[in-house]
This record gives structure tokens, sequence and C-alpha cells, in this order.
């Protein structure tokens, strides 16, 4: 069986998705790899000088949400990698399940729509039908608590 992939951020969404893939890695005894994406074109047009450092800042932020994640995992017995990729969003997910073997792929939905969300209240499960047709991975969709 190939790794957990967790799709983490920030939060009480990244926290729930968290806790749900530690608690598959230890029942299954799978491999655990959170990943965290990035799209730098949020930001829109920039200068190169200031593209570059968004770029970075978002990779800082990347690896230190992953850190966070694995501090976790570790605290339940858990070793788990740690992978921060900048890009499209859904495409560099999709890429990473099929460069890693994944056999599975954890991902949360949020309670409310957020500008900063990669995706609107709502769009996870399309999304996650999407990446199962492409990639062949099941996804777990971690829901918000009400």
């Amino acid at each position: 069986m190939g790794p957990i992939v967790c799709a983490t951020r920030g939060g009480e969404a990244g926290r729930r998705t968290q806790e749900r893939a530690i608690a598959l890695a230890k029942e299954r005894g799978t491999e655990l790899i959170f990943l965290c994406v990035f799209d730098p074109s949020f930001a829109g047009s920039l200068s190169k000088a200031l593209s570059a450092a968004v770029v970075e800042e978002q990779q800082w932020l990347g690896r230190s949400l992953v850190s966070v994640a694995q501090a976790r995992a570790q605290e339940q017995g858990v070793e788990a990698g740690a992978v921060v990729l900048s890009g499209v969003i859904l495409d560099s997910i999709e890429e990473f399940l099929c460069e890693s073997g994944a056999s599975t792929l954890v991902i949360g939905e949020a309670k409310i729509d957020s500008a900063l969300s990669a995706f609107r209240h709502g769009m996870v499960q399309s999304c996650a039908r999407h990446v199962e047709q492409n990639t062949g991975v099941e996804v777990v969709v971690v829901t918000p608590v009400e």
C-alpha cells in the first residue's frame, strides 16, 4: 500500500485533517506525508523581485505548517514526511500523488468560504471526485464539525 498524503494548511480545518490522516496512518501502518501547496499566481502580476519574495515567503510558511503537522504526528507515534510545492494547487496535488505512488489523499473542507481558501465551501467533494478519476487514488474528505 502506498503512502497516505495529507494536503495540509493551517487553522482548525488543517488540524482536523491532519488528525484524520495521522489516525489513518496508524490504523493502516502506512507511511504519512504532509503536503502543502501554494499557488504563487494569487498575487497577480508582480515584478520579478517581488514575485520571488512572495514565493520565498510561501515556502517558509509551508515549511512551518508541515513542521507543525510532523510534530503533531510524532506526538502520536507516527513519523511523517513533509513536502512543500508551488504551483497550481489541484494539478500539483495530482502530480505528487502519482509521483509518490500514494494510495490515499486526505483533504479537509473549511467551515466557511474564505478568500484565502484554495477551494470554496462545497467544492472539495467535486475536487475529490476529480482527483480519484484522474489518479485512481482514494480521497478521504474531512468535513467541518458543526
